[in-house]
């Protein structure tokens, strides 16, 4: 149990709350374990009671809780002792009416999620909070093993859950939750080490047990700063068996009377207050508190390029990034910082800012609690664990059902990309069980060749659609239809909306086509079949007007865009490097594109120009390079979405020319990853990016102006920088968490009374 505090004595509105424990190893002063005591007590103020258990009871943090429950392994987990903890674990489980096991590092994952099993507990969770490359492979083996039998395992960063990947666990039970930081991570501390006059403080905080922490580089560079820079002095926050080792090699460097060794701190932030820069110069990381901890104080950061760093430390925006095991490149970032106080200045507020945003304690302790929410309410099977609410208690209500109708994920497509992304974010989401009904469903063996021919495809696939609609809308209380225009409107659409209404189903038709005004006045099947739906919903305001021109009322809610998904970089300086992400369809201009390019490399010889996609006029471009005699044009041939990114990072300046257009996710991925936009103003792309604040714009047809635009960025890297930072600012409209409230009230609006968001009811205490 959690001593008595003033933030977890909080009355919660259940009077018997669904247990949790929370186990680790031990309760030493790292940064796995610090973030086990800051989440441990965030929880136990709200939903859940939460239990604390460990393998072994050493360390600082633990005083900061009373009845640990504790379950040695006797040195091997194959002893006899470490069995019988087990099962007593297991046991332990059981009597105290668990419903969720939450083991927190590679020792706990070893003994809480095979004991949670052997108990029948409801939901398992584990752990990947490091990289996975400092494991022995026997012990990579072992974990995966265990994490197989998890309901889910969290990684507290993007890197370390992309290391599950050759594990066998399956990417859909992989979430990432990153690192959280309490209230006084942000707040004003008075500086451990007092301010002087002159005098600049470059530190590190790690404990010094461990050669990946790479103490050494860190003092190596600091032998270069300071034949340099005379009035800075350098700071070791931690301990640990490495410390005597590390105090020698400062001596043999000449940094004795310039290094500090301040030992094991409890702290952190009074020390990053007497520092100027934060250093973390390790050679392997998945998210480290070091780095998040500077941030949240507003010290500009210097960290290596290695797991999760980049996904929290943006290259010359909140920090600097080098390649690992390179004194000298950082040792030249650390002085970079140290001359321009403005850029130091700039660093750390942008850093505290995006900390705040995305690693504040309460945003992680909310993610933390919908995922156990969320995965109790998937256990049918397992209600017997919940006690039913006391008479007079309003009931449980259900999840909302909508069956979604779309492309499927293998094609590359912005319909396709919203309805994985509504998939993947409804999925353990407490309000809204979604299931997918694809529009083009597989072929059977048998009819496998009928595949390769056009018309014969569409014929013989719409039985086998009709069929999976049949099943699909059976218990569905919202259809939700993404549609497109012209025949891909009467293929796939019209027979979702038509077997909808026969089953007396709301529906709900998410228009997406730029060519809305086009396809509205010239197909009259279109007009009846959307007045009769039960909402039309459209991502722009733009076809919002389209719509109104033809007496339909539609519903706003925007595309959204994995903000996770997409790295945040500056680009400084700004290279002639262009992407364009265009499938090649004529109305997306990609000659005009490659037009503009030619008249780019005449003023940057060196410009370089990604296409990546493919279509029907991809030959026409092809034959137009070749006639234009253009090198540096690179057809990379159609990407699937979940490595979109990595072109994103590839490229210094989107460029896109459409004729018309609507809301495309690819100008959105652009304002998410920091990429500067050029584009032209087709009438739905004048709806959201604003000329000289979020992008460029020029007229449709006009390379001349594209190019003169893209040329101007790169004169102009002042602008280049602020069109980055407006156009991030912007995409967070578009992120999930702003775009979920927005479908939840369209759902809401449509569905029954009795299905709305999943709610534990007051007393939901466990029965054994």
């Amino acid at each position: 149990m959690l001593k008595p505090d003033a933030h977890i004595e909080t009355p919660s509105r259940f009077p018997e709350r669904p247990g949790v424990l929370f186990m680790t190893d031990s309760f030493e002063t790292g940064g796995s374990e610090r973030q086990f005591a800051i989440l441990a007590r965030a929880l136990a103020g709200g939903a859940f009671r939460v239990e604390v258990g460990c393998l072994q009871a050493r360390g600082a943090f633990a005083g900061a809780f009373s009845d640990v429950a504790h379950f040695p392994t006797g040195g091997s987990f194959l002893s006899l002792r470490s069995l019988e903890s087990c099962v007593a674990l297991a046991r332990f489980l059981r009597r105290r009416r668990i419903a969720v096991a939450q083991a927190f590092d590679f020792y706990s994952n070893l003994m809480l999620i095979p004991a949670a099993w052997l108990a029948r507990v409801p939901v398992i969770v584990g752990s990947q909070r490091q990289i996975g490359d400092l494991l022995t492979s026997r012990q990579f083996r072992a974990q995966a093993a265990a994490f197989r039998l998890c309901d889910r395992v969290v990684a507290n960063s993007r890197a370390a859950a992309e290391r599950l990947r050759p594990s066998g666990v399956r990417p859909d039970r992989v979430v990432v939750i990153p690192n959280a930081l309490p209230e006084e991570a942000f707040a004003a501390a008075a500086p451990a080490l007092p301010r002087e006059a002159g005098r600049l403080r470059v530190g590190m905080i790690a404990r010094m047990n461990h050669a990946v922490k790479n103490h050494p580089g860190f003092l190596r560079a600091a032998a270069r700063i300071a034949a340099q820079f005379p009035g800075v002095e350098f700071v070791l926050a931690g301990d640990g068996p490495m410390r005597e080792e590390l105090e020698r090699l400062a001596g043999s460097l000449g940094l004795a009377t310039r290094v500090r060794f301040l030992g094991d701190r409890r702290d952190i932030p009074a020390v990053l207050a007497s520092l100027d820069v934060s250093v973390l110069p390790s050679f392997s990381e998945s998210l480290p508190n070091a780095v998040l901890e500077s941030m949240a104080a507003g010290v500009a950061v210097v960290a290596t390029r290695v797991g999760g760093n980049p996904e929290a430390v943006a290259d010359g925006e909140t920090g600097l990034l080098v390649e690992p095991g390179d004194d000298a490149r950082l040792a030249a970032a650390i002085e970079r910082l140290l001359r321009d106080a403005e850029l130091r200045r700039r660093c750390g507020a942008r850093a505290k800012e995006v900390a705040r945003e995305q690693y504040s304690l309460e945003r992680v302790t909310r993610r933390f609690e919908e995922l156990y929410q969320s995965l109790l309410a998937e256990k049918p099977g397992r209600r017997a664990w919940l006690r039913p609410a006391p008479s007079g208690a309003a009931p449980a209500r259900r999840r909302l059902r909508v069956a979604i109708v779309a492309a499927s994920p293998r094609w590359i497509g912005g319909h396709g990309v919203q309805a994985e992304l509504l998939m993947r974010q409804w999925r353990d989401d407490p309000a809204v069980e979604a299931r997918f009904i694809a529009i083009d469903p597989d072929f059977p063996r048998v009819l496998a060749g009928a595949g390769r021919i056009p018309v014969l495809r569409t014929v013989a696939r719409l039985p086998l659609y009709l069929r999976a609609l049949g099943r699909g809308l059976r218990d569905a209380d919202i259809v939700h239809i993404f549609s497109a225009s012209y025949w891909s409107f009467l293929l796939a659409p019209v027979p979702a909306w038509w077997m909808a209404r026969r089953r007396g189903k709301k529906v709900l038709i998410n228009y997406h086509s730029g060519e809305a005004r086009d396809h509205l006045r010239r197909w009259r099947t279109a007009l009846p079949v959307l007045r009769r739906a039960d909402r039309l919903v459209v991502p722009s305001a733009y076809l919002v007007e389209v719509f109104r021109e033809f007496g339909l009322e539609a519903t706003p809610v925007p595309n959204a865009v994995d903000l996770d998904q997409f790295r945040y970089r500056l680009r400084q300086p700004l290279r002639p490097l262009l992407l364009c992400t265009r499938g090649f369809h004529p109305y997306y201009g990609v000659d005009v594109v490659v037009r503009a390019f030619a008249q780019i490399k005449r003023e940057f010889p060196e410009a370089r120009l990604l296409l990546v996609g493919k279509g029907p006029s991809e030959g026409e471009v092809r034959a137009l390079v070749s006639r234009l005699r253009l090198a540096d044009v690179e057809f990379t041939g159609p990407v699937a979405h979940a490595e979109i990114h990595r072109q994103y990072e590839r490229a210094d300046v989107f460029i896109n020319a459409s004729w018309l257009d609507n809301l495309p996710i690819s100008l959105l991925e652009a304002f998410a990853s920091g990429t500067p936009v050029v584009t032209t103003a087709a009438e739905g792309i004048r709806h959201f990016v604003e000329h000289e604040q979020t992008g460029l714009l020029s007229e449709c047809g006009d390379p001349a102006g594209l190019a003169r635009n893209v040329i101007r960025l790169l004169r102009e890297p002042a602008l280049a920088l602020a069109l980055s930072r407006n156009a991030r600012e912007e995409s967070r409209r578009y992120s999930w968490e702003a775009v979920r409230p927005q479908w939840l009230a369209v759902y809401r609006s449509l569905g029954p009374a009795e299905a709305v968001e999943k709610q534990f009811s007051p007393e939901p205490a466990l029965r054994v």
